[in-house]
């Protein structure tokens, strides 16, 4: 086997896939019953992938144009992330697991059930500046419960996550009991375990740089690119969040950063987006930096439905190099 960076390199066959076929794959309802005990959390993931199901239909078949409206945070709309926003508003308003509900299209509280036991927190359909390229795109959920709420609370707090990616598969990524477990999207609309207990390595070698403006004028974060560069660290990067982070999952391995400065502020949504992603990472062996103090991003608390955050999430020791590279000379 080889060592070194030649492992890491894009023409190496570790790089495509570490997954070997097995005979059977176990079921979601059977992963659930064994990694969930939780009984309502196990209705609320079974709800949820219910609606990813007919948003991957929805992707499949609808032309991606302009709605006549933009969000809350002048983002313009398109069908595609209306009808996912709309999908989910169905399973939240309907459902007898959810007390409140919140949509990044829309950052409201909303009350739902009263008896519910969740309050849900999504983005529908992350990734709208690349979807008109039929590029990945992915929905972003957090749940916390309703003993915490979301205003006052952590990321730490949320009793899982869970986030969907819509490639030429539709998987999904969840924090259950005992770790992070994939899901696959298979005939018949079944849900298959494609991967479970998820572990990422310490040390990478494929970076995922967001805001790269921010470097001209954060000298740190241009000295972290230089690095990268310089140490043939292989570039992964499509602009989506959820396709930028997830490769992690399944290359074991991987950092994404994005730092902000004066002319690049904050973007990531702290409940929607960095929070969600947070729990899926940290669980998995991983770490996060809320960009500022360097303390994980699952410490934040949530002040505002649309707080944002910096963030960098990955592989613990790059982690901890940005921390170092990029706001330690900052705080100095």
């Amino acid at each position: 086997a080889e060592e070194g960076d030649a492992a890491y390199g894009a023409s190496h066959t570790s790089f495509y896939t570490d997954a070997v076929a097995k005979e059977r794959y176990e079921t979601l309802d059977e992963v659930l019953t064994r990694s969930l005990k939780d009984a309502k959390l196990q209705g609320m993931v079974r709800e949820l992938l219910d609606a990813c199901v007919k948003i991957t239909e929805a992707l499949r078949v609808n032309l991606v144009t302009v709605n006549d409206s933009s969000n809350t945070f002048g983002d313009t709309q398109l069908t595609v992330d209306v009808i996912a926003d709309d999908l989910l508003w169905d399973l939240a308003k309907s459902s007898a697991l959810v007390c409140e509900a919140s949509s990044e299209e829309e950052p409201e509280i909303v009350k739902t059930n009263p008896e519910g036991q969740f309050v849900l927190c999504w983005d529908p359909l992350d990734g709208s500046s690349i979807v008109d390229n039929n590029w990945a795109v992915g929905t972003i959920v957090g749940i916390w419960d309703k003993s915490t709420g979301l205003i006052g609370a952590t990321g730490r707090d949320q009793v899982m996550s869970l986030v969907t990616l819509y490639g030429p598969r539709t998987t999904v990524f969840m924090t259950l009991d005992d770790g992070v477990y994939e899901f696959t999207l298979g005939p018949g609309n079944e849900w298959i375990c494609s991967r479970d207990k998820i572990q990422i390595k310490q040390d990478c070698k494929i970076f995922a740089p967001a805001n790269m403006r921010a470097a001209q004028e954060v000298d740190g974060y241009a000295k972290l690119i230089d690095h990268y560069m310089t140490n043939k660290y292989t570039l992964r990067y499509s602009g989506g969040l959820v396709p930028d982070v997830c490769q992690q999952f399944t290359k074991q391995q991987g950092v994404f950063t994005n730092p902000t400065s004066k002319a690049s502020p904050a973007k990531l949504r702290l409940a929607f987006e960095a929070a969600p992603f947070g729990r899926l990472v940290e669980m998995a062996g991983g770490k996060t930096s809320d960009g500022v103090s360097g303390n994980s991003v699952l410490d934040v608390k949530i002040e505002a439905v649309d707080q944002r955050t910096a963030l960098a999430i990955g592989s613990a020791n790059e982690v901890d190099r940005f921390n170092e590279t990029v706001l330690a000379p900052v705080a100095a």
